[in-house]
């Protein structure tokens, strides 16, 4: 069995400090490869450097939407960073946020859109963070179906209407530690209804951990519990789901080769 964490901060304590730990607590539960995400040009750049020391860790680089209002003027030397080499694999986190920054939409969607220009000029895919923002991270996307992109919606809440309009689009769907809760009732019907072949798994650790561990601090290696949920609701063996999943990051990011 075979598991890939799609989205992680290994940035962050209490990983950075102790990354062979980290990697090797994945082992335990099957995690083998990380991928880091970047929020701003200083992890964008310590991602790039954990990466290289890591065989197990890949990365991306990109300005989180709430880190825009701040940190805007980052992003020329956030893209500056790329380098065409099998570790960074993708640009952002990168998106819409109106939970925590709802009065500078316009500056949101404009570093969004640059992003996706970026991603557009390397070849490379988007992952895509929304909050309280579903319509109008939609409309971004959709201005470019036609560009043969690949987006990724990062720690999905939406709708089974909603995740169809983006696989409809190219996207794929990454479901996170959230889905374990109870009380997820449109995300335990979304994973139920969209075909797991669109489908990737994370923790974004250290944020979002899952039953049974609520209240601590998440580790990548929690991914094992996110593809427990999902062979629970689809009904799908737990070996098929990690092969499945891990199948998917490797063909949307181009690692088969």
């Amino acid at each position: 069995m075979n598991i890939v964490d799609s989205h992680c901060h290994l940035y962050y304590e209490p990983y950075v400090s102790k990354l062979e730990k980290t990697i090797n607590d994945c082992k335990i539960n099957n995690v083998n490869l990380l991928l880091s995400i970047g929020v701003d040009h200083k992890t964008s750049l310590e991602n790039i450097k954990i990466s290289n020391k890591h065989k197990e860790i890949y990365c991306t680089i990109g300005l989180h939407p709430n880190n825009v209002r701040e940190k805007k003027n980052e992003i020329e030397d956030i893209f500056n960073l790329y380098q065409k080499n099998k570790k960074i694999l993708g640009i952002g986190e990168c998106g819409i946020d109106l939970f925590r920054s709802n009065d500078n939409l316009s500056n949101q969607i404009e570093i969004f859109e640059m992003h996706i220009h970026k991603a557009i000029t390397e070849k490379i895919p988007v992952i895509v963070h929304s909050r309280s923002a579903d319509k109008e991270t939609f409309e971004v996307i959709e201005k470019f179906k036609n560009k043969n992109i690949k987006f990724i919606l990062h720690c999905f809440t939406g709708d089974y209407v909603l995740a169809s309009k983006y696989i409809d689009l190219g996207a794929t769907i990454s479901f996170s530690g959230n889905l374990t809760f109870k009380n997820a009732k449109i995300i335990h019907e979304t994973c139920s209804k969209i075909p797991i072949e669109n489908m990737l798994v994370e923790t974004d650790s250290p944020y979002l951990t899952p039953d049974p561990f609520r209240g601590k601090i998440n580790n990548p290696m929690n991914t094992l519990y996110v593809v427990k949920k999902i062979s629970e609701i689809k009904n799908i063996d737990l070996e098929n789901v990690a092969n499945i999943t891990t199948n998917n990051f490797k063909n949307i990011f181009d690692l088969n080769s």
